[in-house]
């Protein structure tokens, strides 16, 4: 049997990834008007609510416990995103990134508990960072000035540290309706049920 931290994923978990994918390019379709007239109007809020990307591959890690799930949720829905984006194949860099930023961070992270949830707000501080940084390069010459820089990295740390913590939340919701588990470990599939 493989260890955990070297576990392939299933079919079951290729599908939730795919269907957590397409969840995705909703979210973004919906939030898409909003980002964009955000973006060159107010970039710290644009930050802080673009953190929503970042959601779906936090939320597939924890549901599947599978490391590299949250890259491969990512990259499925970075394709999905750039076939319906005016932005096309360029949106695909941030998605993945914040999904490999996140594998990176909690790629031997199994369970729940405190030092798991510290591992995946550690995940979002990082992702913050990264995210940030290839923000920045495509900010406008008046949008350099040191108070906006500083809410657009606060706004990119604040919106993934709330995006882990809904994915924790939704995760563990999931959790008890049996979304997301081995069938063996399911109370309700257990041979004395």
């Amino acid at each position: 049997m493989a260890s955990p931290t070297h576990r392939r994923p299933t079919t079951r978990v290729l599908l939730i990834c795919g269907a957590l994918a397409a969840v995705h390019l909703l979210i973004h379709l919906a939030t898409a008007p909003l980002l964009t007239a955000l973006a060159p109007l107010a970039p710290p809020l644009y930050a802080l609510v673009a953190g929503v990307h970042s959601l779906l591959p936090f939320l597939a890690r924890r549901l599947t416990d599978v490391p590299g799930t949250a890259v491969l949720t990512s990259a499925i829905a970075a394709v999905f995103i750039a076939v319906a984006n005016t932005a096309g194949v360029i949106v695909i860099f941030p998605l993945v990134l914040a999904g490999a930023v996140i594998d990176l961070v909690v790629w031997r992270t199994r369970g729940t508990g405190a030092r798991v949830r510290r591992r995946y707000l550690l995940a979002a501080v990082c992702a913050g960072t990264a995210l940030f940084g290839v923000s920045v390069v495509v900010f406008s010459p008046e949008h350099l000035s040191p108070a906006i820089l500083l809410g657009s990295f606060l706004g990119r740390i604040v919106g993934e540290l709330l995006a882990s913590e809904l994915s924790g939340a939704l995760a563990s919701a999931l959790h008890r309706a049996g979304v997301g588990r081995n069938r063996t470990e399911a109370p309700h599939n257990s041979p004395s049920s």
